[in-house]
């Protein structure tokens, strides 16, 4: 199968979202929660690379969890005039469980958008 990889980075964010292969869309990434496969099944792309290569993808992880902590800090405590100490737990708890259910679209979108933004790169085979 020929790969074609995302051709636009709003596709390549639909395509990581879907935690999906970035080239066809046609496996899933995954099995299980944490576990991401060596390569995709249908077009024999690889996901593992280089070692520090999903460096990247945390940064994706830390921003939106700091993105959503301020908006969600800024709106209820100066919109809607919630006191800190009713904030501070909820917060808290959010910056520790979101970044851990968000790690697979992260690492799935830090790979696609790769894909879109370095195509000769990623067409290169990887993997063992």
């Amino acid at each position: 199968m020929e790969r074609k990889g995302p051709e636009t980075v709003a596709e390549a964010i639909r395509r990581g979202l879907t935690l999906r292969c970035p080239m066809c869309s046609g496996e899933a990434m995954f099995e299980g929660l944490i576990w991401m496969r060596r390569s995709c099944g249908r077009c024999g792309f690889h996901y593992e690379r280089g070692p520090g290569y999903f460096l990247g993808s945390t940064y994706i992880n830390y921003g939106l969890t700091v993105l959503f902590t301020t908006w969600t800090w800024i709106l209820c405590r100066f919109v809607w005039g919630v006191g800190r100490w009713a904030l501070i737990p909820g917060l808290a708890i959010f910056s520790v469980i979101f970044p851990v259910v968000f790690f697979r679209y992260a690492r799935s979108l830090w790979l696609s958008i790769d894909c879109c933004l370095d195509r000769q790169g990623s067409m290169e085979e990887r993997g063992g």
